[in-house]
């Protein structure tokens, strides 16, 4: 009788214990989902910031390309005496600048 009573008390405690056990393994899960979608915001976040300084690095490497440029086609302007900067392309650790002059192209590598 007392092993009757014994196992009906566990196999009811075991019944009652079944939704919450469920609810507990919801909540839990809910808890891993919000963890989840927090760090794949933060990664979304970080690479993000990555895009925004590529975007800064290449921002500063056209305008430093654009200043040396433009220095090239000065330089190369003094040395030929004067003229219109017709292209400034880079060559090799230079730049090939044609200026024309009297009606005369002239191309001139300028070392960076």
């Amino acid at each position: 009788m007392k092993s009757l009573v014994l196992v009906c008390a566990l196999v009811s405690a075991g019944l009652l214990s079944g939704p919450a056990d469920a609810r507990a393994r919801d909540g839990i899960r809910a808890q891993q989902e919000r963890r989840q979608e927090q760090r794949e915001e933060r990664r979304e976040d970080r690479r993000e910031e990555r895009r925004e300084e590529r975007r800064e690095d290449w921002r500063d490497h056209r305008r430093e390309h654009r200043d040396r440029s433009a220095d090239a086609g000065r330089r190369a302007q003094m040395r030929n005496g004067g003229g219109q900067v017709l292209s400034v392309e880079p060559e090799g650790p230079g730049y090939r600048v044609k200026v024309l002059k009297d009606g005369e192209v002239r191309v001139h590598h300028i070392e960076d």
